[in-house]
């Protein structure tokens, strides 16, 4: 444990942090992270700013190819693998197939959005380095925590602390992955 990870803040209330984050944003920092026990729709927003957009075009674009992949699939086994002619019906018979073009797109895009989620999100994470500090843990109970990463092309690790002290953190703690 000897990479410094990033320097973890415990403030008392989402506005504290909320107010850190701006400040952080401000100050060009890129790289960090929030944990609360209940969702903090400011600080979302402060943390990730702009447009979601990954999830609802990745699931648009693999609906339209899972639709054109399940219609394709039974017109090639109906119409140009195996015809068989019965009572005269045509072998390209595409109100019969929307049924099961319907459910193969529903089946692909539900798919998508769970790998897509999944992906987006960095899951499934079994250890994590924010795991070692012992005030971690009262993120999902009643605190709510600051952590900025190392990754980030600006930190100074003594900066950042000075800058939560200024902000009214309860805690702060250098970590190392």
């Amino acid at each position: 444990m000897t990479t410094l990870y990033g320097v973890l803040a415990v403030f008392d209330t989402p506005e504290a942090a909320t107010k850190a984050a701006v400040y952080l944003r401000e100050s060009g920092f890129r790289r960090f992270e929030a944990y609360t026990p209940f969702p903090v729709e400011p600080l979302n927003r402060v943390v990730r700013p702009g447009p979601k957009w990954f999830l609802p075009i990745l699931m648009f674009v693999v609906s339209v190819l899972g639709a054109g992949y399940g219609y394709f699939i039974q017109y090639w086994d109906e119409a140009l693998n195996y015809p068989i002619n019965v009572g005269g019906r045509p072998h390209n018979s595409w109100p019969a197939f929307m049924v099961g073009t319907f459910e193969f797109m529903l089946l692909v895009t539900i798919a998508a959005g769970l790998f897509g989620m999944l992906a987006a999100s960095s899951l499934p994470k079994l250890y994590h380095p924010l795991f070692t500090s012992r005030f971690f843990e009262r993120a999902s109970r009643d605190r709510f925590i600051l952590c900025v990463k190392a990754s980030d092309p600006i930190f100074d690790s003594k900066d950042v602390e000075e800058a939560f002290g200024q902000l009214g953190a309860e805690h702060i703690e250098e970590i190392r992955a």
